[in-house]
């Protein structure tokens, strides 16, 4: 079973920062995850909430900042002392670093932009992403389905996943096989064995979040899961 790094090593450095993404690479693990969301001035950056506030020194929301604005915030000190100074980081400095060190990795499509901006934030995007080393393992994935739908028209060659909040809705499969996921990532909270199966043996792979429980990583092993995403992914 694949740990996957959420947010990269997010227990021992402050999440979607250079310093947790760079904890990696002692550990050997190969997998991370992490937000695309996108700034006022159009510039593609890191982080999970639509707020600074809660990981950052700062307030307000992402989409309303320009870059430059974005630069300003300290998004480490709140995790520790040792990591103020943590800027936001932009999506080119991660795949040059995915690159680099021949990492795979999990895109979340995380934006609160208007529906009329959605296309022209997936057109960037897709750029992005199109320089990706053909060698690294590449999902994206999101709660939003239409938004998830769009991209994958757009780049169809790369898999998507089907991001689930809460319990498992009985028309899973349906909604999958209508934008042709490969994968379900559902709230460990709720997924039951039988729903597993169900789902593997419609050949869909499961990656469940967020999985910190040495116990529960083994019992989803178990079960047939394909990876979990992590805080604790060298353990």
């Amino acid at each position: 079973m694949i740990k996957i790094a959420h947010r990269g090593i997010s227990a021992q450095a402050p999440e979607n920062t250079r310093a947790a993404f760079n904890k990696m690479l002692p550990l050997g693990v190969s997998w991370l995850e992490t937000d695309i969301d996108i700034s006022s001035d159009n510039q593609l950056i890191l982080i999970h909430d639509n707020q600074v506030d809660r990981t950052s020194d700062s307030e307000g929301e992402v989409n309303h900042k320009s870059f430059s604005e974005l630069q300003k915030i300290d998004f480490g000190g709140w995790f520790g002392t040792d990591f103020v100074g943590e800027h936001i980081v932009t999506l080119d400095w991660l795949i040059d670093f995915i690159n680099a060190n021949q990492l795979n990795v999990n895109f979340e499509l995380k934006t609160a932009v208007t529906e009329d901006n959605q296309q022209y934030y997936l057109k960037r995007v897709v750029s992005a992403l199109n320089r990706v080393n053909s060698g690294s393992d590449m999902i994206v994935s999101s709660f939003n389905l239409e938004l998830l739908e769009k991209y994958h028209q757009l780049m169809p060659q790369v898999a998507i996943g089907v991001l689930i909040e809460g319990p498992l809705p009985d028309n899973i499969l349906i909604l999958a096989q209508k934008i042709d996921a490969k994968y379900i990532h559902p709230d460990v909270t709720y997924l039951t064995q039988n729903q597993v199966s169900y789902l593997v043996e419609n050949q869909l792979a499961v990656n469940v979040w967020t999985v910190d429980d040495d116990l529960m990583a083994i019992e989803l092993e178990k079960w047939g899961v394909n990876a979990i995403f992590t805080d604790f992914p060298e353990t």
